[in-house]
């Protein structure tokens, strides 16, 4: 199978005054993982199509405190995360799987988008978002996969056609920004470029 039916961009004249911005959220608190490289593929992507992108990885993730729905205020961190999330066009998640499921630092963040429930465009709603799951083995990528669709459901989301399902046991990144199948790197960049695709229809919430 390949994926190169989904290069396709707009012309640059259709393009909006104002790039859409892609957030991307991904990662674990070990340090510089697989998952976060995955979604740093992606992300590119969507830069080679002329959009901006920011990315909150595992690192912005930690600093993020366990979500408190009845907090008064919120970290300065927490800020940072909603509004970039409000100010977006589109949204790629990256998430390793867990016991069958996504992780519980991925979860925290997406909890914290509660914040926007009373906006205009509350959560993520009508916006396309890109979704990607890493786990050393077949079994929890399509369960972790089915958990991102549905939490992306409830938050209003609209899930890219095509997600991607990576197995590191057989599949390595480099720091360079490349992994050691050239199909999953391909896989990766057509989850940016689906959404690079959508994101102009979607208008942010400022």
């Amino acid at each position: 199978m390949t994926f190169e039916q989904d290069k396709t961009v707009a012309a640059p004249d259709t393009l909006p005054a104002v790039l859409p911005l892609v957030v991307g959220i991904g990662g674990t608190i070990g340090g510089v993982s697989s998952t976060e490289r995955a979604l740093r593929i992606a992300l590119d992507a969507v830069e080679k199509q002329g959009y901006r992108t920011q990315m909150f990885g595992g690192a912005d993730m930690a600093r993020l405190p366990l979500y408190d729905p009845k907090a008064t205020t919120r970290t300065a961190d927490e800020q940072a995360f909603v509004e970039a999330v409000r100010g977006a066009s589109a949204v790629i998640i990256a998430s390793p799987g867990y016991h069958g499921s996504i992780s519980g630092v991925v979860k925290n963040a997406l909890d914290l988008l509660e914040e926007t429930a009373r906006d205009e465009r509350p959560y993520l709603a009508d916006m396309p978002v890109g979704l990607i799951a890493t786990a050393y083995g077949w079994q929890a990528t399509g369960s972790t996969i089915a958990a991102l669709r549905s939490i992306v459901h409830a938050l209003r989301g609209w899930p890219t056609p095509f997600a991607a399902a990576i197995n590191t046991q057989v599949t390595k990144f480099d720091d360079e920004g490349g992994a050691s199948d050239p199909a999953v790197v391909e896989q990766l960049r057509l989850v940016g470029r689906q959404v690079a695709r959508f994101a102009p229809l979607s208008e942010p919430a400022n």
